[in-house]
């Protein structure tokens, strides 16, 4: 398996734990390659696919994936590649690359954890090895002997002052750059012909232990899910009266409260438990009161089933977000602020308590029994609860083994 992590859009990388590791695979020959597999389409669009062996007869597969990505808006709309240069260094051995990455969505839909083969098995181990569901495809690869054009781009990148730079675990060191003609090296990898199709780890193997290999190009192809992370969802709430809100949230039975006035504290350990704070306009010797959380754990809806995304975001909207914005629509316009992961419940306090916003609401991380169920199919992950954790977004990355 090649694993890349976790270069998150190429953005500069605040932590030195990422590293860039591939495992001895299978050894064979370009020629043994080609037996195996036919030669790749001409164009890097029709890279994008998810299982290189079952697809292969089907020419056009990519490009119907990669209109599915585009439709189902894991892409955006504009999928201009952007071109970077990438340099390892490691045991006085450099390896240059061109990697290009196309802007994906912030946000990924359960379909595509069901695009992937879990079972209870793999999501119990993935837990308990780094507490985040990650879903791995396949992994095709090309070669072609290299472009001279292709490669002083790359080499010309270098000259730039680097995005990011780091040290991996394995004492490699890794750079990356952007390269300023994005669309003539887009155009010169589109023009490459010869491509022979290899899985990653015999590609890698054959590159890395061939003792007289020719120098070649390597591309991978990532398909749009590299990592899955379950993440706490903030909702922030602006305008309108909170008190209102307060009562359609206890329109839901079962729903047991328990208000405390500390402005700060850890999500519950369930799946869609509920923080409610309430500015106060009541003031206490001359200064106003600060907002209270109020915990409240949501019910489930179905009997004998975990509360996880029984109560995902659009249906908590529904039933109680859009009847309290229909109460106040001649009067107070709401705002709904869906806040990134990151925002601590401190953060949240200091919007209420400001006045900025009348209430907020945390759905943090689910228990691995939540990911066993919807391993199971039970359940189904609420699109808000999962963002999508690229280690490239998804393209093509072209590596020059020297």
């Amino acid at each position: 398996m090649f694993n890349i992590h976790p270069f998150a859009a190429f953005r500069p990388i605040a932590a030195k734990s990422a590293e860039i590791s591939c495992e001895p695979g299978m050894r064979l020959s370009l020629q043994e390659a080609a037996q195996k597999v036919e030669a790749f389409p001409n164009s890097w669009l029709q890279v994008i696919r998810a299982d290189v062996r079952e697809k292969l007869n089907a020419p056009d597969v990519g490009t119907r994936l990669f209109e599915r990505m585009k439709n189902e808006k894991w892409i955006c709309q504009d999928a201009q590649p952007h071109m970077y240069a990438y340099r390892q260094a490691r045991a006085g051995k450099k390896t240059l690359a061109l990697i290009a990455a196309m802007e994906m969505s912030s946000s990924i839909f359960s379909t595509l954890v069901r695009f992937q083969k879990s079972d209870e098995e793999v999501v119990r181990q993935t837990w308990l090895r780094d507490e985040a569901l990650t879903a791995h495809a396949e992994i095709p690869v090309l070669a072609f002997h290299s472009h001279e054009e292709l490669s002083d781009l790359i080499q010309s990148a270098t000259n730039e002052r680097p995005l990011a730079h780091f040290v991996g675990k394995d004492g490699a060191t890794h750079t990356v750059w952007a390269c300023r003609d994005s669309e003539r090296v887009a155009h010169l990898v589109a023009q490459l012909k010869s491509l022979v199709n290899l899985s990653g780890d015999e590609m890698f193997a054959h590159a890395t232990h061939a003792s007289n290999s020719s120098r070649v190009l390597r591309a991978v192809a990532l398909t749009a899910i590299e990592s899955v992370s379950i993440r706490a969802s903030r909702i922030l709430v602006s305008g309108g009266d909170a008190t209102a809100l307060e009562k359609h949230l206890n329109k839901l039975k079962a729903s047991a409260v328990h208000e405390s006035h500390e402005n700060v504290g850890d999500p519950p350990a369930g799946f869609f438990d509920t923080y409610m704070a309430s500015a106060q306009s009541a003031q206490v010797g001359g200064a106003p009161l600060t907002g209270s959380w109020k915990r409240r754990r949501l019910p489930a809806i179905k009997a004998g089933h975990s509360v996880a995304a029984n109560w995902d975001r659009t249906r908590f909207e529904r039933m109680v977000v859009q009847p309290w914005q229909s109460a106040h629509a001649s009067t107070e316009k709401i705002e709904i602020h869906s806040m990134n992961s990151v925002v601590s419940l401190r953060q949240l306090t200091k919007f209420v308590d400001s006045g900025q916003a009348h209430a907020a609401f945390v759905f943090p991380i689910p228990s691995m029994e939540d990911l066993l169920e919807i391993a199971r199919g039970n359940e189904s992950i609420p699109h808000h609860a999962i963002t999508f954790r690229p280690a490239i977004p998804s393209g093509l990355f072209i590596q020059s083994i020297e």
